[in-house]
């Protein structure tokens, strides 16, 4: 058995200095099988980079691996939803010799690509594809980025084997139910069917991505949605590099409403306490209830004058009588006093 490796060298400028590491760049785990000779769009690279503006690629060989041996090379962009999962973009494609050594121009956008390749049916059984990646130089957002990596990158392996079954599409899984967990979001349980996905993802009524996941989960929550708004149409799909299941009234799942929003106690705002108003003295009702005439307010008062001199004139007269009545006392006190001193003496 014969080992190949692809060293794919991705160069955008000059420059050989170590600027960025291989922890810089991630390499997306898939799963690796065995696959026939004559498969097409076998994926050998899922790697995240450390941001977008990627110009160019070249793709250096330094296996056995002859040009020959591959029929197609093409270089897609993440979609919608993260992960080689159907809705990616092709931006490079390349049909025919030389796909090694040459520099391969596209302009790319996002920060995740992926690489396939055709394997041609003439390929001998037995060839590994383990691609090693070296980044040489690559125009990012953080400058101190450019230049090689400390060391190769390792890409996904796969195996050339005469009489291996090409893979298959993942089994559907089964939609289970949707729970309303918050007022934006909805978690869609389900149960995994098969072994080989590379995860799942929830489709709208409309096929588009609503979120997505790994593989051997049994769920996936939606977020992003509206309070108290019913959501149906909802179908779960298993996707793999060989594609996705086909839909089935036992992958779609049952209407769900989102939770409603809290009802919140209007808050009033204190009442306003008017000021109670101080009430003027009504003035003495008179015999026919109306006011006073300013005849009978000072015939009023010449009354009132009146009977206060009365009341003085009484006060006098009983003080005389009680001065009378003390002096009187007071005589006859005197009188006995001097009557004793006179009997004594």
């Amino acid at each position: 058995m014969r080992k190949i490796i692809l060293v794919l060298v991705f160069v955008l400028a000059p420059g050989f200095s170590f600027a960025s590491t291989a922890n810089d760049f991630i390499v997306n785990p898939q799963s690796t099988y065995a696959v026939p000779a004559g498969t097409t769009n076998l994926l050998i690279l899922d790697l995240t980079l450390p941001g977008a503006g990627l110009t160019s690629i070249k793709i250096d060989n330094t296996g056995t691996v002859q040009q020959y041996d591959i029929s197609q090379l093409s270089i897609y962009e993440d979609g919608v939803s993260p992960g080689w999962d159907g809705d990616e973009s092709e931006k490079l494609r390349k049909s025919f010799s030389p796909f090694f050594d040459t520099t391969l121009n596209g302009t790319f956008t996002k920060q995740r690509i992926f690489i396939t390749v055709d394997i041609a049916s003439t390929t001998y059984t037995g060839k590994t594809i383990k691609p090693e990646i070296q980044i040489n130089s690559a125009v990012f957002p953080d400058v101190s980025l450019k230049g090689p990596t400390d060391k190769k990158i390792i890409g996904l392996e796969r195996m050339i084997l005469a009489g291996s079954d090409t893979p298959s599409a993942p089994v559907s899984p089964l939609a289970k139910s949707g729970e309303a967990i918050s007022t934006s979001t909805i978690r869609w349980h389900f149960t995994d069917l098969s072994n080989n996905e590379f995860g799942f993802k929830i489709l709208d009524e409309n096929l588009n991505t609503v979120a997505s996941g790994g593989a051997n989960i049994s769920y996936l929550d939606e977020t992003g949605l509206r309070p108290d708004t019913e959501y149906s149409g909802r179908q779960i799909k298993a996707f793999n590099d060989r594609g996705q299941n086909l839909v089935s009234a036992l992958t779609v799942f049952p209407d769900v409403k989102t939770l409603p929003l809290p009802e919140i106690e209007e808050v009033r705002p204190p009442e306003e306490v008017e000021p109670q108003q101080i009430k003027e003295e009504e003035p003495a009702p008179t015999g026919t209830g109306g006011p006073l005439s300013p005849e009978e307010l000072r015939a009023l008062i010449q009354e009132l004058q009146q009977k206060i001199i009365n009341l003085l004139a009484q006060l006098i007269q009983l003080l005389q009588q009680q001065i009378s009545a003390a002096q009187a006392s007071l005589f006859s006190a005197f009188e006995s006093f001097a009557n004793w001193l006179e009997s004594r003496f």
